[in-house]
């Protein structure tokens, strides 16, 4: 037994070393070589990382811009996107949070900057895909499933004793009354309406283009750079070809991980039967 728990420990050792250097590597300790910083969102993005490691956090992603934003040596920041987006307020933070920067910001969308991803780039200086990317998809949605039908089948009921009417809207045992629809309707089109205004403003949209995109259809890198939503195609090349035309030289990118913590709180769901917009 005592052999047993001296294992664990040393497992514990080296995943507590692993996870150190990994904060020193990404530049929290002063290893901020090179005037570019890359920053990955490369995944689902959300208020905060699930335990299980799934996604990033909205918090870990501003750090991340801090860290380069308060880089004397830095004089831009690459965003590399490969990401369906993420919640609406997680993706409204990152976003917003890029507008405010006094440095220039690029963002690079890789395979894919769909909704919230695309929310996030289209607040950059300057938008860089490949041109058979995937972006758009803009708008809002809540989804969830329902087994009512299922429980019907097997002859189970749904029981519920609540404090309102509304409590357990949203709930999959149950359908949703049209009271219930439009009550979530309106969540939805208040956070499509703040999506397709940010995205118009920044872009400067033509109303073609924001009728064209805004049914959340995705698109195509070069179909977004016909209609404004994408400045350039191509890869890296191109996003240090637009670097160096705002008379940033001698070009040396390093990387910014910022990883963020687990989340033991997600374990915890105080609003389980409550579906929330996403921007994904």
């Amino acid at each position: 037994m005592n052999e047993l728990i001296k294992v664990f420990y040393l497992f514990g050792l080296v995943f507590l070393l692993i996870l150190l250097s990994s904060y020193v590597l990404s530049g929290i300790y002063g290893i901020n070589e090179g005037n570019v910083a890359l920053i990955m969102i490369h995944s689902e993005i959300g208020i905060s990382s699930s335990f299980l490691g799934g996604g990033m956090s909205s918090d870990s992603i501003i750090e991340s811009l801090k860290i380069a934003e308060n880089n004397p040596n830095v004089e831009a920041v690459i965003l590399s996107i490969n990401s369906p987006g993420g919640s609406v307020v997680a993706c409204k933070e990152v976003a917003e949070y890029i507008l405010g920067m006094d440095k220039p910001v690029v963002a690079w969308i890789r395979d894919l900057g769909t909704s919230g991803a695309y929310l996030i780039s289209s607040a950059s200086n300057y938008i860089v895909s490949d041109e058979l990317s995937l972006i758009g998809n803009i708008g809002s949605k809540i989804s969830f499933l329902s087994f009512n039908g299922t429980l019907e089948k097997y002859g189970a009921k749904f029981n519920e004793v609540s404090s309102g009417s509304l409590k357990e809207m949203g709930s999959p045992y149950k359908d949703l009354s049209n009271e219930e629809y439009l009550i979530l309707s309106g969540l939805v089109n208040d956070s499509f309406e703040y999506f397709i205004n940010f995205i118009s403003n920044n872009r400067n949209l033509s109303n073609e283009s924001i009728i064209l995109v805004s049914d959340g259809r995705i698109i195509s890198g070069k179909q977004g750079f016909d209609i404004g939503l994408v400045d350039a195609l191509g890869s890296r090349n191109e996003v240090i070809d637009y670097i160096e035309s705002i008379n940033i030289t001698d070009v040396i990118v390093y990387e910014i991980n910022v990883k963020s913590g687990l989340d033991f709180l997600s374990f915890f769901d105080f609003n389980s039967n409550l579906a929330f917009p996403t921007y994904d």
